[in-house]
């Protein structure tokens, strides 16, 4: 089969900048070839990734200098998906990681396209867009993701898988020395919260990740709590440094303040034999098999259901601090073996290819153009 998936525009595509949803095209692309298909990623201007056919079309946001929350970004991304449109003749099936970017455009194709989507708390005027599609052909990242887009119509749930077959996700050798936490320096991934608990419980966190646009004040406050002892902060790290960086760690940290779609760094951590301490949030109970790969807390709302079968029975910070303190009880080498069931690149993509031939069979996609 011949197909081409559609990466967004973000940054320029190439191994360093596959991370997130990125990583999950490049994952995707890789094992569908391995399969036998004939796969081309489209993707911006300077984008390079050895061993991967590419088409290289439009700036990204980062080479037109706009965040992706900027005003002018909408504008830029739609520019990139009309730039790619004329290009999508001769395909099989288009795979698009672009969301709602894309619809307006699939009148103006004659080959059935899948879109994968990968993010939560659309704007409604990005729920609009959805609302014009109810039968294009969608796929979520997990159960949960789907309630975000009521509305539309789910053919499949495939989640996000990793590449196994390297060396880069083996549990460490030495005993796990911190608590790490690792994502974007935003309020809604709750890094403060995981310097509380971790403080309270008297660990050492490593922190690693990226400064957000538009998060430099809460940015500002988790430097404030760097001692450089019981709270460190390290730089981004390349592949290999970031899954030993995993795997020494005692737990992973994920107190998430949004309904996280998916979580990938949940299953890098697990894969790496590290439990997870995560909060009953988004896709968490999906990822996380709780007192088996880590424990799953309950945050400290108001309103927020009781879960009568979780293990930790504290809320919020408390119920952190507690999971921290059970964290021996958890056997790394199930958290393992749960990623080796339930999250490869192979059962991705398999899951995939089923929606694939969905689509090509005629039982899906039957929108209006």
């Amino acid at each position: 089969m011949k197909i081409a998936q559609i990466a967004n525009n973000w940054s320029e595509f190439n191994p360093k900048t596959a991370i997130g949803i990125a990583a999950v095209v490049r994952d995707v692309s890789t094992g569908l070839v391995k399969q036998g298909h004939d796969v081309t990623v489209f993707a911006p201007e300077h984008s390079e990734f050895p061993g991967m056919k590419l088409r290289c079309l439009g700036k990204s946001l980062k080479q037109l200098g706009i965040h992706l929350f900027h005003a002018d970004s909408p504008a830029a991304q739609t520019a990139y998906a009309k730039g790619i449109i004329g290009e999508l003749e001769g395909f099989d099936l288009i795979h698009s990681h672009i969301e709602h970017v894309l619809l307006p455009f699939l009148k103006d194709l004659r080959t059935p396209v899948v879109s994968t989507i990968h993010g939560a708390g659309f704007l409604p005027r990005e729920q609009d867009i959805f609302r014009k599609y109810p039968q294009a052909v969608f796929v979520a990242l997990s159960g949960h993701a789907k309630l975000a887009l009521p509305y539309i119509h789910f053919s499949a749930v495939v989640y996000n898988g990793i590449q196994l077959d390297t060396a880069d996700y083996y549990p460490q050798p030495q005993p796990p020395a911190y608590l790490a936490w690792m994502g974007r320096f935003s309020e809604n991934k709750g890094v403060l919260d995981a310097i509380e608990a971790s403080t309270k419980a008297g660990e050492v966190i490593v922190l690693v990740g990226f400064e957000e646009r538009g998060q430099e004040a809460y940015f500002q406050k988790v430097k404030d709590l760097v001692d450089g002892a019981m709270v460190r902060l390290l730089d981004i790290m390349i592949r290999e440094k970031k899954y030993a960086f995993l795997g020494n760690a005692k737990a992973f940290l994920f107190p998430i303040h949004w309904e996280e779609p998916f979580g990938l760094v949940m299953v890098e951590a697990m894969a790496t034999g590290t439990p997870v301490i995560a909060y009953n949030r988004g896709s968490v109970a999906e990822i996380v098999r709780d007192g088996v790969t880590g424990f799953i807390v309950n945050p400290d709302l108001p309103n927020f259901p009781d879960s009568p079968d979780l293990l930790i029975k504290k809320r919020g910070l408390e119920g952190l601090v507690e999971a921290i303190k059970r964290i021996g009880e958890i056997d790394r080498a199930a958290c393992r073996k749960h990623v080796e069931q339930n999250f490869t690149v192979e059962k991705m993509v398999d899951g995939y290819e089923q929606v694939y031939q969905k689509v090509l069979s005629g039982t899906e996609g039957k929108y209006e153009k």
